[in-house]
């Protein structure tokens, strides 16, 4: 049990620790790389891959703290819990980035995609339904929020399956004293 509260609390600090580097991460894309869209995507990339390592980490540390053995469900519940902390922390943070640090980001997001999408010599078709787009992501709602909480869990969640199904090692059953 005590084993248990200690993966737990590992978790819970791994995903605090993590939701911050998220938000240092968003903070430094907002900040210096919004103007181009396509530095904007291979930073929010990578930074994602950096994320899921955390994830991954979370894991292979409360198998650690397990002696070298963790079941599926163990392994997996000490991701979730990591998953849930940080994506929370980084939800809390956009808001705060688009309510009140930036109120201006979307608009300037807008404008360089605009600006992005014409040298590309996208049709005027296409360049309207993306700005649309970008009209409604600059309405944040309760239910957005949801949503989008619910999404980043849902794929993080696929990600710590995978990762607990390569990280699941479970003691065995009967030990050979003669081995």
């Amino acid at each position: 049990m005590a084993v248990a509260k200690n993966a737990d609390m590992s978790a819970l600090k791994t995903g605090i620790i993590l939701g911050l580097l998220y938000c240092v991460f968003i903070f430094i894309q907002n900040q210096f790389f919004y103007a181009n869209p396509l530095q904007f995507a291979v930073l929010k990339g990578i930074c994602y891959v950096i994320i899921l390592g955390g994830i991954f980490y979370t894991g292979y540390t409360a198998k650690k703290e397990n002696g070298g053995f963790i079941t599926f469900q163990d392994c997996l519940k000490a991701m979730l819990i990591t998953i849930a902390v940080l994506e929370l922390t980084y939800l809390v943070f956009n808001l705060l980035y688009v309510k009140f640090i930036d109120p201006t980001f979307i608009d300037k997001m807008k404008t360089a995609y605009l600006a992005f999408f014409e040298k590309q010599k996208m049709p005027a078709d296409d360049i309207n339904k993306q700005m649309e787009r970008f009209n409604e992501a600059g309405k944040i709602t309760a239910w957005t929020m949801i949503q989008s909480y619910g999404f980043a869990l849902i794929i993080d969640a696929v990600f710590a399956v995978i990762f607990a199904a390569i990280l699941k090692n479970n003691k065995p059953v009967f030990e050979n004293p003669a081995s």
